[in-house]
């Protein structure tokens, strides 16, 4: 097997989040589909600003 190539490849965060399990865990834990892209986002820029 190549090693850039994954058995299991990990699901796109817009799949994730259209899961219904997903989507109930988010329910009860009082957040949005929304607040995570949020969050996500927030994670990149400061990634993307931080020195190297």
């Amino acid at each position: 097997m190549e090693p850039n190539l994954q058995k299991y490849p990990e699901p796109a965060l817009q799949d994730l989040l259209a899961d219904p399990v997903i989507l109930a865990v988010l329910k009860r834990d009082g957040l949005t589909v929304d607040d995570i892209k949020e969050i996500v986002e927030t994670y990149q820029q400061k990634a993307l600003t931080r020195p190297s």
